[in-house]
């Protein structure tokens, strides 16, 4: 896991945590529009920060280390974490650890994606096919995923492009099979066991297009009773980053509440 500071120290910190296949290269585009402000960390999980030396394990072996982090180097307390897609599962977990000041943190897009008796199937069916497919986009720069994709996510192919430059570069088969894990897990075995958290204060962020929220929000209602959502007009998955004037004012407005 690897930690890039932008900004002003002593000013709020927000830290940054990337969506699933990305880098901490994912939130290049707001940090300029930020760092005079705020003091900003950026993060790339393990299996995604590009040296080839990592594998991605689970999202609360990658809180642990987000914590240790944030008790090493900011006192043990945070003004605001914001997490893209899977960043939301370490994101949730942080929530967990009571130790922590946690000021605020927004769940972007933290689809529903378990699939039931059929998640063992289903992730040795796309896991190995996302795989390839990311590889191949990252080595010869083609940009064509599958159409089923794209409707879930609510988004379109040249939308999807710019994304992908900030994808990892250095992505594994064996990182990939564990994001999707988690990522069937988070809901059912993960946040159902939680009691009802009311004491810190947590965002559904999400694009108003993309498939698999309703259910997501209906969980994060329960662990999360107070929560906030807030879905963004004509967007789909992870496509607020492709508005950065849009995403800093929102984020600006939830941060100085």
């Amino acid at each position: 896991m690897k930690f890039y500071e932008f900004g002003i120290k002593t000013n709020k910190t927000i830290m940054c945590l990337p969506g699933n296949f990305m880098t901490h290269r994912q939130f290049e585009g707001i940090i300029p529009l930020l760092e005079s402000d705020y003091h900003i960390i950026t993060v790339s999980f393990d299996g995604y920060d590009e040296t080839g030396d990592t594998v991605y394990t689970t999202g609360k072996d990658q809180a642990e280390k987000l914590a240790s982090y944030i008790r090493d180097n900011l006192g043990g307390k945070i003004d605001l974490v914001y997490a893209e897609s899977l960043g939301s599962i370490p994101a949730a977990f942080l929530t967990q650890i009571e130790d922590l000041k946690l000021g605020g943190v927004i769940l972007s897009g933290a689809e529903y994606m378990n699939y039931g008796i059929f998640n063992k199937l289903a992730i040795n069916l796309f896991a190995p096919m996302t795989y390839r497919l990311m590889t191949k986009i990252i080595r010869t720069k083609e940009v064509k995923f599958p159409k089923f994709l794209l409707i879930k996510m609510g988004i379109s192919n040249e939308t999807f492009k710019p994304m992908l430059m900030q994808a990892c570069r250095t992505l594994t088969l064996e990182t990939t099979k564990a994001t999707f894990w988690e990522a069937v897990k988070m809901y059912p075995k993960y946040m159902s066991a939680w009691k009802p958290n009311t004491n810190t204060r947590i965002a559904c962020w999400y694009g108003e297009k993309e498939m698999n929220m309703k259910k997501a929000i209906k969980n994060l209602k329960r662990a999360f009773p107070s929560i906030e959502i807030h879905p963004f007009k004509d967007l789909g998955h992870g496509e607020i980053m492709a508005h950065p004037e849009l995403l800093v004012k929102e984020l600006k407005d939830f941060i100085e509440r």
